[in-house]
């Protein structure tokens, strides 16, 4: 018989795994990958960004946000531009397909959550969120 705490371990792996796939067909369904969704959000929120900014936002390399940027401007959901000031900088920001995506994102997000939290109580939920945090305190580096 397994430990209490391995136990845990694996109902929290578990977890995580059949969140992390209603998030991707979510994603999938809207016709973008689970890695690009950041993009969106910092967008959203920081357009006109150059594509090193929005890679340390994004704590990734420039060349992976340049190849991401690339597919997701070939499918008409951001667009790059030149900085008024400075030519040689391009900077990016959501198309209005673009927006309307994100819209999509953030109602499916929503939907996950009221499908992974709906029967918790505000409580619960701040117990969880606490014990979370701790978790994560605990993993940091």
């Amino acid at each position: 018989m397994l430990s209490d705490s391995t136990e845990l371990t694996h109902l929290f792996i578990r977890t995580l795994r059949a969140h992390h796939t209603r998030m991707h067909a979510a994603h999938q369904s809207l016709g973008i990958h689970p890695g690009q969704v950041p993009v969106f959000f910092i967008l959203s929120s920081h357009e006109g960004l150059n594509q090193k900014e929005l890679a340390k936002k994004m704590h990734i390399k420039p060349a992976t946000v340049t190849v991401m940027l690339t597919r997701l401007e070939q499918s008409g959901f951001v667009e790059r531009f030149s900085d008024p000031s400075d030519q040689r900088v391009w900077r990016v920001r959501l198309t209005p397909e673009g927006h309307n995506i994100f819209r999509q994102v953030q109602e499916a997000m929503k939907e996950i959550d009221m499908l992974t939290f709906g029967n918790f109580s505000e409580e619960e939920q701040q117990q969880f969120r606490h014990l979370m945090e701790k978790m994560y305190g605990n993993l940091r580096e």
